[in-house]
């Protein structure tokens, strides 16, 4: 019998693991969540195991960026456009497929390393932005972007900030995200592999040279997608 996984409220889902009779779940702390302890609830045959589990106060550290003093502020037509991709970001992310289409270990879209580390606060000249939701990874122009594991293009757009994006919804509450793509070899709609190549990496939108911003969302919780990806690591063992 599947277990039931209930964290801060929202039922997770579960899938078996590799080894019989087992189950994996995967939970997460978004980045700005005050740290404290929170209760995790698993039912299973009538029964229910109640854990509290501690978030802990974490520095991620800080980056900075000088651009122009006029690239500071948006005019109001592009902060315009801003806002409303926002908002269709935020509505991507508080749904996800009932059924996971996930399984065993995810994987790096791109072998480069990280340059900018996830939630490191962020400053632009000397004003602070929002944290840094993923992570940005080394990936020359024209970098292959494969999916970190299987899953339906629910986002395929142009967007100010993040230039040519992908979003792919993983189900059971995990979504992935490819931003600053020079191509996108995906359609939405579309249901992608693991590994499946859906792009070449590149710089649109905001940014400042060729590379991957890779993110994940877990049930709507900004995660460290490398920390996810190390945790899967123990699905295959």
């Amino acid at each position: 019998m599947r277990p039931e996984v209930i964290w801060r409220g929202t039922t997770i889902a579960v899938l078996p693991n590799m080894q019989e009779g087992a189950w994996t779940s995967f939970i997460g702390a978004d980045l700005t969540t005050t740290p404290g302890r929170y209760t995790l609830q698993i039912k299973l045959n009538n029964k229910a195991l109640i854990r509290s589990v501690s978030v802990l106060a974490k520095d991620h550290g800080m980056r900075r960026f000088m651009v122009p003093k006029e690239m500071e502020a948006l005019d109001s037509a592009t902060l315009k456009r801003a806002q409303k991709e926002a908002r269709q970001m935020r509505e991507l992310f508080s749904v996800s497929e009932e059924h996971a289409h996930w399984w065993g270990r995810w994987i790096r879209p791109v072998p480069g390393k990280t340059i900018s580390p996830f939630g490191c606060r962020t400053f632009v000249n000397s004003l602070e932005r929002s944290p840094h939701s993923g992570v940005d990874l080394k990936a020359a122009e024209g970098t292959i972007i494969r999916a970190s594991n299987k899953g339906r293009v629910v986002l395929v757009a142009d967007h100010f900030f993040s230039g040519l994006s992908i979003v792919i919804d993983h189900g059971g509450g995990i979504q992935s995200m490819y931003f600053h793509l020079s191509v996108v070899s995906v359609q939405e709609g579309q249901v992608v592999e693991k590994g499946e190549p859906i792009g070449f990496s590149g710089s649109s939108g905001r940014a400042t040279g060729p590379h991957l911003h890779f993110g994940i969302r877990l049930n709507g919780e900004r995660v460290n997608p490398l920390s996810l990806i190390k945790l899967s690591e123990r699905m295959e063992q």
